[in-house]
């Protein structure tokens, strides 16, 4: 077996580290019935740790940790055909009103468990302002799906995108909060090689500050998670109308969109397939 050398990088420290480390329950049980050794992702996960409970505190004041899911038929909405989830076409977001442009469920193992269903929401503005734009003015679906230039250009622009999130079964913010991670981290992994050390470091604390965003809840089926990348590349964490976190890193805010987008193992195939499919026929429209 190919000896790992680590470095004095972030990720090599981490890695370092995460032998001298207790692993948090969740692995704990995981290695209770697998042979386990440390890798790249479980150092960096045990390291960046939990929510604090700063966090904690201020989000329970805000929203009880059972909260009531509503009720999930909506006038002019979509259905999901896996879930049977409806989601609204267009989503009233705190002052604004936005149009669903695809949705699709997360589906994990061979046996396709549905887990949660998303939907991405833009600005009808925002939609017009797209057309004009180099590479969406005469969108094509094959080259959205195929290479990741056109997403990457859609969340440099200075728009207010938005990810609806909606479990299909009951869970827990632990579950969902370390499923974000893990897409980050992979995303975080495959860049690193052109990264610098403190490029790496600003990165990781930005995980760690969206980690953070999330209190230990137990979360019912069809309640609603928002992301959304702001005009000015921060990240908003919202649970069922409440503010849970603020991720001031651009590079947390694209590609936690681009964890749904890109087209090497995307969170939910489905959902980008369904995604490119609503660019083309909006795009294509007189007006949006």
């Amino acid at each position: 077996m190919q000896r790992i050398t680590y470095t004095s990088r972030p990720l090599g420290r981490l890695l370092q580290t995460s032998q001298r480390i207790n692993l948090c329950r969740g692995y704990a049980s995981a290695a209770s019935k697998h042979s386990w050794r440390p890798t790249r992702q479980t150092a960096i996960l045990a390291v960046t740790g939990i929510a604090t409970t700063s966090a904690y505190a201020a989000w329970k004041m805000q929203t009880p940790v059972y909260a009531e899911a509503p009720s999930n038929v909506f006038a002019g909405s979509v259905e999901d055909p896996s879930t049977k989830i409806s989601f609204p076409i267009f989503l009233n977001h705190g002052t604004e009103w936005k149009r669903l442009i695809g949705l699709g469920a997360r589906q994990v193992s061979f046996l396709s468990i549905n887990v949660y269903v998303l939907g991405l929401y833009m600005r009808s503005q925002d939609i017009g302002t797209l057309r004009k734009i180099e590479g969406w003015e005469n969108f094509d679906k094959t080259e959205f799906l195929g290479k990741e230039d056109l997403a990457l250009t859609l969340l440099k622009l200075p728009f207010d995108i938005s990810i609806r999130v909606v479990p299909c079964r009951a869970t827990n913010t632990q579950h969902l909060r370390d499923g974000f991670t893990r897409s980050l981290l992979q995303r975080m992994r495959a860049e690193s090689k052109d990264m610098t050390e403190d490029e790496e470091k600003d990165i990781l604390d930005g995980i760690k500050e969206f980690k953070g965003s999330f209190a230990n809840a137990n979360i019912k089926k069809d309640t609603e998670f928002i992301f959304t990348k702001t005009a000015n590349g921060e990240l908003l964490v919202e649970f069922e109308g409440k503010l849970m976190g603020t991720v001031k890193n651009k590079w947390v805010a694209t590609n936690f969109m681009m964890g749904y987008l890109n087209p090497t193992k995307p969170a939910s195939e489905l959902a980008r397939q369904n995604i490119a499919e609503g660019f083309e026929k909006i795009l294509d429209e007189k007006s949006a």
